[in-house]
């Protein structure tokens, strides 16, 4: 989850520099603050994991894997790891796939630059985490889940437009139950949409993260250009401002 500056009212600033100072001088070990999020978390993170755990359960009877375009902190790709870790513990064939460069944006093309208002458009913008950091990550997932001697989470660094088209040819078992779309930008996500669409059944899901918003117009353009908006039934959910889908 990110915050754009131009968007912040000076409660929500407020906000933010009370939650590092609550969390840093709370007085509980780490393990008991991080196991207590709700106490610290922002009630905008909770509303996200919330409308998360009701996109998942909509596929937890659809065939595939889940892929993540655009893995940031980790936030998205832990929740869905996890809620199959505690929905479906033996559903191994299920994996989850995050796709990211690990240090920001590759490049910016003009449908983004054009009108897209966002202080992030640049390259090398919204890195995120680094690699070795969710990695690490990972080891602490697998220590806590039945049948963790089978990988359950990858990790593929490189630009999408790359690195997706080759893991498709890599692995041609691939079915997607799950696509959920967080790049924000153009050309990642026209691509990402049309290699991983063919691979999705019908009661699959297709999420996004950034669409009819001013700041990152590059993923509503990549939309049109590709299936159209007018061809699929967009849903949201009251609690959130940001994610959409559809069920294919």
């Amino acid at each position: 989850m990110f915050h754009e500056p131009k968007l912040q009212s000076a409660a929500d600033m407020r906000q933010f520099r009370l939650m590092e100072e609550v969390f840093t001088n709370s007085g509980e070990s780490l393990k008991d603050k991080i196991d207590a999020f709700p106490k610290f978390a922002s009630r905008q993170a909770i509303s996200k994991f919330l409308v998360r755990l009701e996109i998942f359960k909509q596929i937890l009877e659809v065939n595939g894997s889940i892929i993540e375009c655009g893995v940031l902190h980790g936030a998205g790709l832990f929740t869905f790891a996890k809620l199959s870790a505690i929905f479906e513990p033996v559903n191994h064939t299920r994996k989850i796939i995050g796709f990211d460069t690990f240090e920001g944006f590759p490049s910016v093309s003009d449908e983004d630059k054009g009108t897209g208002s966002s202080s992030h458009l640049s390259s090398g913008g919204l890195a995120g985490s680094n690699l070795t950091d969710l990695e690490q990550a990972v080891v602490l997932f697998d220590a806590n889940r039945n049948l963790s001697h089978i990988p359950k989470i990858e990790l593929i660094k490189g630009d999408l437009t790359i690195t997706g088209p080759e893991y498709v040819k890599n692995n041609p078992h691939l079915v997607i139950s799950l696509l959920y779309l967080d790049m924000d930008i153009y050309q990642p996500t026209k691509v990402a949409l049309q290699t991983f669409l063919p691979r999705m059944p019908k009661g699959a899901i297709v999420a996004f993260d950034e669409l009819n918003t001013s700041t990152f117009p590059g993923e509503t353009i990549a939309l049109q250009e590709t299936l159209g908006i007018g061809s699929l039934r967009l849903r949201r959910h009251p609690i959130d401002p940001y994610i959409s889908y559809a069920v294919l």
